[in-house]
């Protein structure tokens, strides 16, 4: 049974002048033609521009065909009376949380969805306990949900929707803005909505690796469905998705590159357990063979092979740098906690670290959009604080 039609779509974004007049027509969804069953999970990907998110937008009803129809639920998402129930079916969680979440208390923004469709109290409450359960986010009910990481604010995002109780998650590229282990919780918790509650699961995405596990993958280019099977057979078909600035997942591509090197590599491998098992059964025996031990690298080798000393003055220095957010109330949070460090002139500097470990803040710091708690930072010899 199909939760999802597309017949014929056709979208255009339409720019207009002062007079009203057309000035710039652009087709982002070509007579588009799809259907999506109940209670799969489905993945949409294209490169920017494919029409992916302009699809999934349509499945909200955020936006309304130029041309053909769109049906959800055996609702037609252009007939303005079913509009609300095709909203309530089919929910949508966006890119960036910040722009979802409204509430001071994670629990009273889950709440909120329901609270807005007339549901009696007592089920609000039932359903934020079941919600917040599901995406693993109880613990955090009564925290601000600025005090959440990124990937703990999609969670609560999603946990929003679902105390709405759609039969369908739409989600446009929820881990974009999350670093790796983000973005591995939230797909977690996408596909244990999707195994366990059976909620039809639609995923607009960039990152190759979230989706294989899905039931069938489409791929989008140019407004029109160019690719559609499961991950295996899509992902099988490495040179033609490069051919539509796609990317594969890093062992699917690795393992493709041995076979165009002579190594008779399985196509459509999807994992790492996968492919060790692929490569110790073809490989020749010289390959396993251990490697001699590589001799350590000096200073200056290392130095020729690309690595760069700072040798000129030190441009940046920060002395105990301490900043807390919201400092002073009940919801303090410390960021930075007596950072110090300098950066000579010449340098290059990655600065990594997982959601919330406060990279961001600091760089905030660096040119003054931010003002430390405590402690200083130094611009060849001058605060940048002085005034």
């Amino acid at each position: 049974m199909n939760i999802i039609k597309a017949a014929g779509l056709v979208f255009d974004y339409i720019r207009r002048d002062e007079e009203d007049k057309i000035e710039e027509k652009k087709r982002a969804i070509d007579h588009l033609d799809v259907e999506i069953e109940k209670g799969s999970f489905v993945a949409v990907l294209g490169h920017n521009g494919s029409g992916k998110s302009t699809f999934a937008k349509h499945i909200n009803g955020i936006l309304l065909p130029t041309e053909g129809e769109v049906w959800v639920a055996g609702m037609n998402t252009a007939d303005e009376d079913r509009l609300w129930d095709v909203r309530k079916t089919a929910g949508m969680v966006f890119q960036n949380p910040d722009n979802q979440i409204i509430g001071n208390i994670v629990e009273e923004d889950v709440g909120f969805g329901p609270e807005n469709l007339g549901v009696p109290t007592e089920e609000i409450w039932k359903r934020v306990d079941e919600s917040l359960k599901a995406v693993g986010m109880t613990l955090y009910r009564k925290k601000s949900p600025n005090r959440l990481s990124g990937g703990q604010k999609q969670r609560v995002a999603i946990a929003g929707v679902m105390a709405m109780k759609p039969e369908c998650i739409v989600l446009d590229e929820p881990t974009a803005m999350l670093d790796p282990n983000g973005r591995a919780d939230v797909i977690r918790t996408v596909r244990e909505l999707n195994q366990k509650e059976g909620i039809t699961v639609v995923l607009i995405t960039h990152y190759m690796e979230e989706v294989i596990h899905a039931d069938r993958v489409i791929v989008m280019d140019e407004g029109r469905v160019v690719m559609d099977g499961t991950p295996r057979e899509v992902f099988a078909q490495v040179q033609q998705l490069k051919e539509y600035r796609l990317d594969v997942p890093q062992v699917t591509e690795l393992a493709w590159e041995l076979k165009n090197a002579g190594i008779n590599m399985p196509e459509g491998i999807l994992d790492r357990k996968e492919f060790t098992e692929a490569f110790l059964s073809v490989c020749p025996g010289e390959l396993l063979k251990k490697p001699a031990a590589e001799e350590p690298r000096s200073s200056e080798t290392a130095k020729e092979a690309g690595g760069k000393e700072g040798q000129g003055e030190t441009a940046i220095k920060a002395i105990d740098l301490n900043f807390k957010y919201s400092s002073g109330t009940a919801f303090e949070q410390q960021a930075l906690k007596d950072v110090s460090f300098e950066v000579r002139d010449g340098e290059f500097i990655g600065l990594i670290g997982h959601t919330g470990s406060g990279k961001s803040t600091l760089i905030q710091h660096l040119n003054g959009l931010i003002r430390p708690t405590s402690g200083d930072i130094l611009f060849h010899g001058t605060s940048i604080y002085s005034e």
